[in-house]
């Protein structure tokens, strides 16, 4: 083996430079709101809880007024409100809407993220005319309902950074949940 002198064996310093600060703050909520929603899955938490988690974190992570998950019936013609938080959630929780006739529907049918104004969506009568962000909560294989984040009249839309975050934390918030159900 040959002798390498000491001097030659140094390597130059190892820097690792974060992202801008939004950027960083955002990454940091998420993975907070991911460990948090983990830690409830190992813990055996019950699927209510595991959705009122996953809609909680998603509201602070977009800085939402409200937040909402629909969820499809067995044939997957409806979709119902199971779970909301924040104020006025009372208004939305437990509406049910055709798959066919509401931006719920559409972002379930289509597995696209949708965001629009509630004023459009009159099945969605209930809620101020802000802004809503809805992301379908797909496994890869099946979609398993709708997250949405929704603001105050006069809000902006939700901007592309903040969707960027929201899908990535519903992708693993939609697989955990996936995950702890097929187990149970």
């Amino acid at each position: 083996m040959e002798h390498i002198p000491e001097a030659e064996r140094e390597l130059p310093p190892i820097t690792w430079a974060p992202g801008g600060m939004p950027q960083l703050t955002r990454d940091v909520g998420r993975f907070a709101a991911s460990t948090d929603l983990m830690s409830a899955v190992l813990y055996g938490a019950p699927l209510p809880e595991l959705l009122t988690r996953v809609a909680t974190h998603a509201r602070t992570m977009a800085v939402a007024t409200l937040a909402f998950i629909a969820l499809p019936d067995r044939e997957g013609n409806e979709l119902r409100v199971a779970v909301a938080v924040g104020p006025g959630s009372d208004a939305i929780r437990d509406l049910t809407v055709r798959r066919g006739r509401s931006m719920i529907g559409r972002a379930f049918s289509t597995r696209r993220p949708l965001s629009a104004r509630v004023a459009g969506d009159t099945a969605l009568a209930g809620l101020p005319p802000g802004p809503i962000l809805l992301l379908p909560l797909e496994t890869g294989e099946n979609v398993r309902g709708v997250l949405a984040v929704a603001g105050r009249p006069g809000d902006q839309p939700f901007d592309s950074p903040i969707a960027r975050e929201l899908i990535r934390f519903a992708d693993l918030a939609v697989r955990l949940v996936d995950l702890a159900e097929s187990h149970r």
